[in-house]
């Protein structure tokens, strides 16, 4: 296998690196020094892709596989499989090694950064690597990585790359809630269950719906549902649906003008102080702090 070696170039890979002396400029604003996303990507098919890092790199590593499967070894530990489904990290400074399988080479979805964030996930779940997510949360981290793939394909302002290593951000807790055993692998009609009371969430986050409501459209009743949902997201479902309003409407907050009142209501919030509540309790900053720390 270490003969056989490809350092770049897959047939529609993805990648993204910020230049150094970029990473630097980031690094002396205070909101990249919790997490500054370095090098961002993704390798379908892989085959021959390999790298030996014998000193470790300056960045802590993300790698998930969404398909196919290969190795990996850090700090001259026994190589490991890692497979399709499978997450693993790697911290800065520490020597190691992976590789793709030849007759099965994984896709990998990767991020290098920066920052103590990374750091600190890394030794909350370092004992539970490799990760293993479920087909649904599988899809979530994907469309995550999608999404800053889309935002990194054209020239980008200062708030557009922090909203990138936000969604990074968002793709860590996820991964620790499942490192605590949050996403085991549920009967197929919870699994079925919870996706659709997820599509339910996403079509009606501009509305106010009851757990009556999400016990309805996934034809559970409210304690399976309720204990399902936890142990698949981490999160009680009400809890989950208002997160993600607060998350929807941060966006708007970034890209739109609008009044926070208006947003308030857009989202179905009378009362603009409710919704400013709500915010901080999910955000940690005021919607007003938000919107002035991301738009300078």
């Amino acid at each position: 296998m270490d003969s056989i070696q490809k350092a770049d170039g897959f047939q529609n890979e993805y990648l993204f690196v910020l230049p150094a002396e970029t990473q630097e400029a980031l690094l002396q604003n205070d909101l990249f020094k919790f997490l500054l996303v370095t090098d961002i990507g993704y390798f379908p098919t892989a085959r021959y892709h390999f790298r030996q890092r014998p000193e470790g790199c300056p960045t802590s590593i993300l790698m998930y596989c969404s398909a196919g499967r290969g190795f990996y070894s850090i700090n001259g530990e026994e190589r490991k499989s890692l497979t399709a489904g499978q997450i693993i990290m790697i911290p800065p400074d520490t020597p190691h090694v992976y590789g793709a399988s030849e007759d099965d080479p994984w896709s990998l979805y990767w991020i290098h950064s920066k920052g103590f964030f990374f750091e600190q996930y890394y030794r909350i779940l370092s004992s539970r690597f490799p990760v293993n997510a479920s087909e649904m949360m599988g899809e979530k981290i994907k469309d995550m990585f999608r999404q800053c793939f889309i935002l990194l394909k054209s020239p980008w302002q200062i708030e557009e790359y922090f909203y990138v290593c936000q969604l990074i951000g968002t793709v860590m807790a996820m991964i620790s809630c499942i490192g605590k055993g949050a996403d085991p692998q549920i009967a197929l009609h919870g699994t079925r269950g919870i996706g659709k009371a997820l599509v339910f969430i996403k079509e009606h986050l501009n509305e106010n719906i009851t757990l009556k409501d999400l016990s309805d459209t996934s034809s559970l009743s409210p304690s399976q549902l309720h204990n399902l949902f936890h142990r698949a997201t981490g999160f009680a479902p009400i809890e989950y649906f208002l997160r993600a309003k607060m998350l929807a409407a941060s966006k708007d907050l970034y890209f739109s003008e609008l009044p926070i009142k208006d947003i308030a209501i857009s989202y179905g919030f009378e009362d603009p102080y409710y919704f400013s509540r709500i915010f901080k309790k999910n955000m940690g900053i005021s919607p007003q702090q938000y919107r002035s720390m991301v738009k300078g």
